[in-house]
């Protein structure tokens, strides 16, 4: 037979050994039973198409009949093995029990190969040669067909029933990979039959590997990550070192085994490279989900604490108030009678703790309800002066008491009207205001504004306190937190600018401030857009701040 021809088995049978040791090795490592089902089948096949190359290669009638005798021992096992890794990859625990039958019949075919009720004499033809078939080949090829059409159905079954897309894609490869095999390489038992055909059914193993290892690296067939760089690498060697029997003299040989052993090498730290790195990028990929989890465990205690700050500060909300109210009338109202000094001087000390809890309370509900998207806005047509006006007014005790300069300059011209909350924007006044009352020494300078800006109203409230150091800008609108210089001379709950922030936020506008360092003052700034008309509200009607 031509060369050119035989070199078609051949390529095939180096491909389909080298893909097998691969997967084989996957089985030593990782035990899982679908790697050596492949394995032993790659092996089958390999035998089948290095059977066929030696025997295209004969020149005596005896060596071909001994090398298709050869041939059969590999095939007669694809038919039971095919069957074994429909089993496996489709999920068909139920057939396991006929496996058995299969595997015995196939030991049986393989000693009865070697004998001539298998095949027989040898049948010449234009490209090659092949052993005549007798009866227990027959038997054999109708065994053949009934283990594949099994096969199919199982794959097809399978590829119907499962949804995930990574699945299909497998099986859909793992059909075609097999099909091709068959329809193309079923052609080659017809010389058997003393019909002649070209060799063309050999290149069905060849492009049976192909296919699967494509879809071994492609859509992770078998979780190989490192089978292109393996298999091929593996398959390069194995053409290196077929390549060395064909040298023509002894120089050229030399160079070709140094060439063999310079590949090997090359593979070897190729092939730790790529599994150093698929290593990392697992674990890397590990790390990712683990992260994840936290991530979203961390949100779950997020949510937890939230309902916890939620349902306890309505449940604190109510006794306080009593508190506030009986306290309010004992002394402000005379309610029982005189007080004696001394029990007055316990009395406000109390009072005052009950309205700072009250405080706490009322900025824990806010947070909550924020967090929980339980609040919305509840947009009235507007004058921000009157706002602003109103802020002052109830913070006008605390600036007495530090005595401090507060000055409101209005802006000649009359600021338009917007649509806006006036609880949700007096608070935030307040909140900004009283800061600056709080963290400025005694006898300090506070200077409120507004200006209209374009589309926009932006009010500044500037003080001359101890300012803000520049490592805690980021913190500021942040929840729980106090800037360091102030944290130990004034007590607060640390939520009021982050509460502050995001009113603002739900209004659409900005909140930002200024300042050069601790020391030397803060100013802070809020925009408000100017609406012409009411903002949508998709909670318009309820009457009430949360939903």
């Amino acid at each position: 037979m031509n060369s050119i021809y035989a070199i078609v088995p051949l390529a095939g049978a180096v491909f389909a050994v080298a893909l097998g040791s691969f997967v084989l090795t996957r089985y030593f490592k990782e035990k899982k039973e679908i790697h050596l089902v492949l394995a032993l089948f790659c092996y089958s096949v390999t035998v089948w198409l290095f059977g066929t190359y030696m025997m295209f290669t004969s020149t005596q009638d005896s060596q071909a009949i001994f090398w298709d005798r050869l041939v059969y021992s590999g095939v007669v096992f694809i038919p039971v093995l095919m069957h074994h890794f429909s089993i496996v990859f489709a999920d068909k625990p139920k057939q396991r029990k006929y496996l058995i039958y299969g595997y015995l019949s196939a030991f049986i075919f393989f000693f009865l190969s070697f004998t001539n009720y298998f095949v027989a004499d040898l049948y010449h033809y234009k490209w090659g040669v092949h052993t005549k078939a007798q009866f227990f080949h027959h038997i054999f090829i109708l065994s053949f067909f009934t283990y594949v059409s099994i096969f199919f159905i199982n794959v097809l079954k399978y590829y119907k029933k499962t949804t995930n897309p990574v699945l299909k894609n497998q099986a859909r490869y793992v059909f075609a990979a097999f099909l091709v095999l068959i329809l193309l390489g079923a052609p080659a038992y017809l010389p058997a039959y003393g019909i002649s055909v070209p060799p063309f059914p050999f290149l069905s193993g060849l492009f049976f590997i192909l296919i699967l290892s494509y879809s071994i690296l492609k859509h992770k067939l078998l979780d190989v990550k490192v089978a292109g760089t393996v298999f091929f690498t593996v398959a390069l060697m194995i053409l290196l070192f077929i390549d060395i029997f064909l040298a023509k003299s002894k120089t050229e040989e030399f160079f070709r085994i140094v060439a063999f052993l310079v590949g090997v090498g090359i593979s070897y730290v190729l092939i730790k490279s790529v599994q150093q790195e698929i290593i990392q990028k697992e674990k890397n990929a590990s790390l990712a989900v683990r992260l994840e989890e936290a991530n979203t465990n961390l949100k779950e205690l997020d949510k937890t604490k939230d309902d916890f700050l939620s349902m306890a500060s309505h449940e604190l909300n109510t006794p306080i108030a009593a508190i506030e109210g009986y306290l309010s009338m004992i002394l402000v109202e005379g309610l029982g009678g005189k007080i004696p000094d001394k029990a007055r001087k316990y009395l406000d000390s109390v009072f005052q703790s009950s309205q700072r809890l009250a405080h706490l309370v009322k900025d824990l509900l806010n947070v909550s309800r924020i967090e929980s998207d339980r609040i919305h806005i509840i947009y009235e047509e507007s004058q921000i002066i009157d706002l602003i006006n109103q802020a002052v007014m109830e913070i006008g005790s605390k600036v007495q008491e530090k005595h401090h300069t507060l000055t409101f300059k209005q802006a000649k011209a009359k600021m338009p009207t917007t649509w806006l909350d006036k609880t949700r924007i007096t608070e935030v006044l307040i909140n900004i205001i009283g800061n600056s009352v709080k963290y400025t020494p005694e006898n300090g300078a506070i200077d409120i504004k507004v200006v209209h800006d374009d589309d926009k109203l932006v009010i500044s409230v500037a003080d001359n306190g101890k300012g803000i150091p520049n490592d805690r800008n980021a913190a500021v609108f942040e929840k729980f937190t106090q800037v360091d210089v102030l944290k130990d001379e004034v007590k607060g709950t640390g939520l009021g600018m982050y509460i502050s922030k995001r009113f603002i936020e739900l209004h659409k506008g900005k909140i930002w401030f200024h300042s050069d360092g601790a020391g030397k003052g803060t100013t802070f700034f809020f925009s408000l857009p100017i609406y012409a008309k009411k903002p949508y509200d998709p909670f318009a009607g309820e009457g009430s701040v949360l939903h």
